[in-house]
């Protein structure tokens, strides 16, 4: 009776998957078809009267503070910033580093400004204050996401749910892909040191995504740096808010969320401000730093995405060198950076567990599994920033998805045995 039900299971899983597949690839189809794309999310506004759907046009933060005499603090000027090319393991290229212009890093008032929870930008007097679409003078980018539905030409169209609350200040730390420990952590938190250099801003509240509350880690890392005590005020994501008076810290990294094709890659896209890393490491490790001496291998092994298709092989091969097999997840975030921080090799594919090698002392090698192709610097170039070595190995890439992070790549074992010789 068991193995029936079972088979039943089993077979329903399949049916599901299949159909999931089936879906994504129609929508893929329609919203790649911006006319009937937006005939389905107006249909979708009709049905669904909590959906709001709104034309905006499209301004940069510093571009629309000048036109309306708004407080603009520039805090670090456009300025040279370095990107680490990694060294891959059995090639004849070395480390190499390379140099491009940063946007300036600033702080901006806003006045009855409109916010979206889990979204970048921000609404204002009909206009979308979306610093990255300015930038992409060479429309690289698809920056399409959560709420930002379409980009055309100056306009963008926006969807979301409108809960009519207003807050009289608050400080805008909420960002897209907040379910992300990377962009929590770089992307979004780090930004709170450029609020706290003014004393004005030190007890206005914070607007924090509400996953960041929800997830034990975030939450800890949270409360760490809010050393000012702001109070916190979650947002639910896709819900918009009016803020009378909104504070906004600019990003201090400039990676696109997506690229349209995946050769579009450049060093540009992987800038990423010293302040930034420097402010959460600094703000983390509280005692002298330590040498490490330990060996960690990162598993992804109970992540829905899983990248590294023979993951379990590999890190069956590390353990063989003396290597502990973690799972990030499972673990506290003071457990994270207690086991990153006496690490001397830290080793697992690319992802957002990598992060914690902010926590790493300046003796530690990061060893990093990825496909060579996707010319991805943004791990090593953190890894440089803070002075840790970097050594990346080349993976095949075995099934391709829409985007690189949804591919599937191998790792070749006797590849791999014969780097881990060398250590």
């Amino acid at each position: 009776m068991l193995n029936k039900i079972k088979k039943v299971i089993k077979k329903q899983k399949k049916l599901y998957i299949f159909l999931l597949k089936v879906y994504k690839a129609i929508y893929e189809f329609i919203r790649e078809r911006k006319k009937i794309y937006y005939l389905m999310l107006r249909m979708k506004a009709y049905i669904n009267n909590r959906y709001k759907l709104n034309s905006y046009q499209i301004s940069s933060v510093k571009e629309f503070c000048s036109k309306n005499n708004l407080t603009y603090l520039i805090i670090e000027k456009e300025q040279i910033r370095e990107v680490c090319i990694p060294y891959y393991y059995g090639n004849q290229d070395k480390e190499e580093i390379k140099k491009a212009i940063s946007p300036e890093i600033y702080v901006a008032e806003l006045i009855n400004a409109e916010i979206v929870g889990a979204n970048s930008f921000i609404i204002n007097d009909g206009y979308c204050l979306y610093d990255m679409v300015v930038a992409d003078k060479d429309k690289r980018y698809d920056l399409r996401f959560e709420s930002l539905k379409i980009i055309d030409e100056n306009r963008a169209i926006l969807e979301y749910i409108n809960t009519k609350q207003i807050f009289e200040e608050a400080i805008f730390l909420v960002g897209f892909a907040p379910d992300n420990y990377y962009h929590v952590s770089v992307e979004l938190l780090s930004r709170l040191q450029y609020i706290d250099y003014y004393e004005e801003y030190r007890s206005i509240p914070l607007l924090i995504d509400e996953i960041v509350l929800r997830v034990p880690q975030y939450r800890d890392l949270l409360e760490k740096i809010n050393k000012y005590n702001h109070p916190i005020i979650p947002v639910e994501r896709e819900h918009m808010y009016k803020v009378k008076r909104l504070i906004y810290p600019s990003y201090n990294t400039w990676m696109p969320i997506n690229v349209k094709a995946r050769s579009n890659l450049t060093v540009q896209d992987f800038l990423v401000a010293k302040s930034g890393v420097e402010y959460i490491r600094n703000n983390i490790l509280e005692e002298n730093e330590l040498e490490g001496s330990n060996k960690i291998y990162i598993s992804r092994k109970n992540m829905s995405n899983k990248r590294l298709i023979n993951n379990t092989k590999v890190a069956e091969l590390f353990a063989e060198y003396g290597f502990e097999i973690i799972f990030p997840e499972n673990l506290s975030f003071q457990e994270q950076v207690k086991i990153f921080s006496q690490a001397k090799y830290i080793a697992g594919s690319t992802g957002a567990a990598l992060t914690n090698i902010l926590y790493c002392p300046s003796n530690a090698t990061i060893i990093t599994i990825i496909p060579k192709e996707y010319k991805f610097h943004l791990y090593s170039t953190i890894s440089k920033i803070i002075k840790l070595q970097s050594i990346y190995l080349d993976a095949k890439i075995v099934k391709k998805g829409k985007n690189i992070s949804g591919d599937q790549f191998e790792l070749d074992l006797d590849y791999c045995n014969e780097f881990l010789k060398t250590l």
